[in-house]
């Protein structure tokens, strides 16, 4: 009888014992009580290679949009055109691998790189854009050009095709004192100040050597030049 007990004794102890060390495992914690604890998040963000161009053609509602995007250390530049009569710049910094970008037009650029493309949206004139941008190399990218207060702007693709707005003016200096501008609500902004531009389609004639690009702005030559992750203008 007394071994029995013993017996009895040290098979509860043990039981007890394996109950003890399951719940202090961390697995087999049920959800949802007290002591359960949520598995740690993990960041998905992808740094940007040191120096890189990307670029994507988005459509929404027929209306079509190419897009170019060139990152220099944490140095952003991207352009978006429609090719005849709508375009915007970007200009600012990237961040662990995010672009949230607002142009001094009230567009938006929000996007992350993926380890290989850059995906994202792109909002201009109320019409928002997905894109998925693939990187390219040169001669593909961004080029720019200006004379007498006007600019050409070019968006070359690695197959050779081209994309490209000129910007004409139409805009004053009273149009962008800061006190008027936050004034504005978006309708107003977009009457009375975004949609006086003077845009058209760039000249489709283009050659390119090297880092530089040669065409006309209102019949006469210029020298474009590729738009890197740092170039900045007003």
């Amino acid at each position: 009888m007394r071994k029995f007990t013993r017996t009895l004794l040290a098979g509860a102890a043990a039981m007890l014992a394996l109950g003890t060390v399951a719940c202090s495992g961390g697995t087999s914690t049920q959800a949802g009580s007290p002591s359960a604890t949520a598995a740690p998040s993990t960041s998905t963000a992808t740094p940007f290679p040191q120096s890189a161009r990307y670029m994507a053609d988005a459509e929404k509602d027929g209306k079509k949009m190419a897009i170019g995007i060139s990152v220099d250390g944490d140095s952003v530049t991207a352009y978006a055109c429609n090719g005849t009569d709508d375009e915007a710049w970007f200009f600012g910094n990237q961040s662990a691998g995010s672009i949230d970008i607002t142009s001094k037009f009230r567009d938006t650029l929000a996007a992350s790189f993926t380890g290989s493309d850059v995906t994202g949206a792109l909002t201009m004139n109320g019409v928002t854009y997905d894109f998925t941008a693939a990187p390219v190399s040169a001669p593909a990218g961004m080029y720019t050009a200006a004379l007498d207060g006007a600019r050409a702007s070019w968006i070359i693709r690695p197959d050779g095709s081209v994309t490209g707005v000129q910007f004409n003016g139409g805009i004053s200096g009273r149009d962008f004192e800061q006190a008027e501008l936050q004034q504005l609500n978006a309708a107003q902004f977009q009457a009375q100040v975004r949609n006086k531009r003077k845009l058209q389609q760039a000249d489709q004639t283009v050659k390119l050597s090297g880092n530089t690009l040669t065409s006309r702005i209102n019949g006469s030559e210029v020298t474009g030049h590729l738009v890197t992750g740092t170039t900045r203008f007003g």
